[in-house]
């Protein structure tokens, strides 16, 4: 077998089947995708596989994905694999649980039609994705989707209990050398659309300047872009150090902080406050948006329908629903502020326009008898004021 890269997969002539064949990269947690590089066959513990994790496996390069677990289970319409069999990388869906106990990082293995080998020796097998069969997926997913919004519904109700002084009243929301008092924030999202997103709101950002604040790798997305975030809020270790360096203040999500991101922190001469409770990263900016008192709050990178949020939201779906509820009218997604934004017009602008209006009106006045015989008293009258002037 040989090795190829993502975008020259080796088929047979009549172009069914299929042979990958790179190092494996174990990922046990959506915190492990930092772990893959461009190359590896990813192995994958993640039931439901989110969009947003997909995408970033798919940034990382992977020429597989191997899932031990079903990637769509059908309690909702997730879209992981169809973001990755979109982006033409292979998925092997339902290998087996026990494949982490046979394979270690860095090992050669081949993903062979609906199976993974490795020097001849198939080590699991499974469902070789399609197109067809994420169509399936999807259909089934929307099938559960009342359920889903069920639990959805108890969740949230038991996150208000729980959190209810934080949501509802802001209590140990960290303060902020930045004001956001009456301003406008814009909330970067690790979302796949967050990098287009800022591109479309390139002069809204220009003209408007409002606070940025970057969450979890939309940070990065505001770097890359080339702003430096005010504010940068979540887990560290999602974060570059070019990132951390640039960001004006620091937020860590109490419930991700570890050694290893103090350490980083140690390094890179920074300093972090914490946020409190259980909420998500995302949740966390939205809060401290809005307990500091931002007038309107854009989010970039969001979802956009239903779909989306489902799949976004996973466990923390309840959070992520009263967060949103607690904003309210304050909270604005980037796609319709960008349809909603009308550019300023400076006072140089306006001037200019005038003297072009009176321009273009002199030079047709011109061009009629009236106007020629005007410019010719105008001109009689200038000519004698000045001979007077000088006598």
């Amino acid at each position: 077998m040989t090795t190829v890269s993502l975008l020259n997969l080796r088929r047979t002539a009549r172009d069914t089947e299929l042979e990958v064949t790179g190092p494996v990269r174990i990922v046990r947690s959506t915190r492990d995708v930092r772990r893959v590089r461009s190359g590896d066959v990813a192995v994958v513990d993640l039931p439901d596989m989110d969009r947003t994790t997909a995408e970033a496996l798919r940034a990382r390069g992977v020429v597989a994905v191997v899932n031990l677990v079903a990637s769509s289970t059908g309690r909702y319409p997730n879209l992981g694999p169809q973001a990755l069999v979109g982006a033409g990388v292979p998925l092997l869906d339902a290998a087996g649980a026990n494949l982490f106990t046979r394979v270690k990082d860095g090992e050669k293995v081949s993903l062979d039609e609906a199976a993974l080998v490795r020097d001849g020796e198939v080590l699991a097998e499974g469902t070789l994705v399609d197109e067809e069969l994420v169509d399936q997926m999807l259909a089934r997913g929307r099938t559960g989707m009342s359920m889903q919004l069920e639990t959805l519904a108890a969740n949230s109700g038991e996150y208000l209990r729980r959190e209810h002084a934080l949501l509802l009243e802001g209590v140990g929301v960290p303060e902020l050398a930045t004001s956001l008092e009456d301003r406008e924030v814009v909330v970067v999202l690790p979302g796949p659309q967050a990098s287009s997103e800022l591109r479309t709101m390139k002069r809204y950002l220009k003209e408007r300047k409002p606070v940025l604040v970057g969450v979890d790798s939309g940070a990065d997305a505001l770097v890359t872009a080339g702003y430096d975030p005010a504010v940068v809020v979540g887990d560290i270790a999602q974060m570059s150090d070019r990132t951390l360096r640039a960001a004006g203040e620091i937020v860590a999500t109490e419930s991700r902080r570890h050694g290893e991101s103090e350490e980083r922190l140690e390094r890179l001469q920074r300093t972090a406050v914490e946020f409190p409770g259980t909420s998500g990263s995302e949740e966390a900016a939205l809060l401290l948006s809005d307990a500091r008192g931002a007038r309107v709050v854009v989010t970039v990178g969001g979802f956009g329908s239903l779909d989306e949020f489902l799949d976004s939201a996973r466990s923390g779906g309840a959070t992520r629903y009263l967060t949103r509820l607690k904003l309210g009218a304050k909270l604005v997604d980037a796609r319709a502020m960008v349809g909603l934004h009308r550019p300023r017009f400076t006072i140089f602008q306006v001037l200019l326009v005038l003297f072009v209006a009176v321009v273009a009106l002199v030079a047709a006045l011109a061009t009629t008898p009236v106007g020629a015989e005007w410019f010719d008293s105008a001109r009689d009258w200038i000519t004698t004021t000045a001979q007077e002037l000088r006598g």
